[in-house]
This record gives C-alpha cells, sequence and structure tokens, in this order.
C-alpha cells in the first residue's frame, strides 16, 4: 500500500496521465494515414509505439497506486518490462533503417534514454515488491514517473513533425538580423551625407 502523503502526487499524476494520453490519440487523428496504417513510415510507426507506452505507464502505476491495499510494485515491473521490450525491438527496428545520419543520432538518443528511464523503473519496481513502503524507491519512482511523462510528450511531438528548436537556427536569424540592421543604418548615414553634400 502506498503511503498516504503520496495520495495527492498520484491523484495528480493521474489526470495529468490521461490528459497526456489523449494527446497520441490526437496526433494520430491528424494523419492516421501516415502513422497507424500499415503502409505508414517505419519510422513514424515506431515512434507512435514508444510514445503510447511512455504516455499509459504513469498512468497506469498512478490509478494503481490509488486503489486501497494494492501493491504497486506489481505493476511498476510490469509497465517496465514492456517498456523495456519495446526500446529492444525499437532498437533492432530503426538500427537496421536505412536512415540519414542525423535522424540515426536522434533515434539511438531515443534508444539509450528508453533503457535508462525503464531500467531505473525495474529496480525501483524490484525495491517496491521486497517493501512497498520504501519511501527512497517511492521518491525516485515518483520523480521518474514525471520523466518518462516528458519523454512520451518529446516522442509525440516528434511524431506531429514540428520542426523543433535549434540554436543554430536561432543564432543564424540573429546574424540575419543584424546584418539587415547594419544595412539599415548604413543607408541612414549615406543618406544623410548625400543631403549634405546636395546642401553644399
Amino acid at each position: 500500500m502506498v503511503p498516504p502523503e503520496y495520495a495527492g502526487f498520484f491523484m495528480t499524476m493521474a489526470a495529468v496521465g490521461a490528459t497526456l494520453f489523449g494527446l497520441i490519440f490526437v496526433v494520430i487523428s491528424i494523419a492516421p494515414e501516415s502513422i497507424a496504417t500499415a503502409s505508414a513510415p517505419l519510422e513514424r510507426q515506431v515512434m507512435a509505439s514508444s510514445s503510447y507506452l511512455a504516455l499509459i505507464n504513469p498512468l497506469i502505476i498512478s490509478l494503481y497506486a490509488l486503489v486501497p491495499h494494492q501493491q504497486i510494485g506489481s505493476a511498476v515491473l510490469a509497465l517496465s518490462l514492456i517498456g523495456l521490450i519495446n526500446t529492444l525491438i525499437m532498437a533492432l527496428t530503426l538500427l537496421h533503417h536505412a536512415v540519414p545520419w542525423s535522424v540515426r543520432v536522434r533515434n539511438i538518443t531515443f534508444i539509450l534514454l528508453g533503457f535508462l528511464i525503464y531500467g531505473y523503473e525495474t529496480s525501483y519496481a524490484v525495491r517496491l515488491l521486497q517493501s512497498a513502503t520504501d519511501r527512497s524507491a517511492l521518491n525516485g519512482l515518483a520523480n521518474l514517473l514525471i520523466i518518462i511523462s516528458v519523454f512520451g510528450v518529446a516522442r509525440a511531438w516528434e511524431l506531429v513533425g514540428i520542426r523543433q528548436f535549434r540554436i543554430q537556427d536561432w543564432l543564424a536569424s540573429l546574424r540575419a538580423t543584424q546584418k539587415t540592421a547594419n544595412a539599415s543604418q548604413t543607408n541612414v548615414a549615406n543618406a544623410v551625407t548625400d543631403s549634405g553634400k546636395d546642401e553644399n
């Protein structure tokens, strides 16, 4: 049974988890033919699957935590193992798929994050199976559930295909703005000089 002081967190996490889980259905409904059909690109199908699992993970664990006298260690263990298996399948699928180098690096980053996140979750699950009131494990799990939610949102965001913010793009726009400002100042200075010559 989860100690009473964690009830507020898990209630909030369940509400947030349900909202975020609805996000994946909104994403799929925007363009189902490019995500959910058999002809959809393999990478997008894998992203949808990993996002789906990451968003449902905190939701189910939080709901189990709210059930009186419920041992959440088993639920955490089951979901963490599903996450690890899904990440392994994602690794085998994407790393053998011919993609540009930049996409491959991004995929590897998400794969490594997946193994790290679900690996930690598995360790917390084992500790909670040994002692359901292990506050250190519960604190670690609580923080990890927030991280998993962010991970799921990041995958869903990537799935939408919105161009992500990049520092080099921001710096390039700053340089372009500075060049425009310099050109404007030069034109004004030239105009003032020319007008002075005309008066003379």
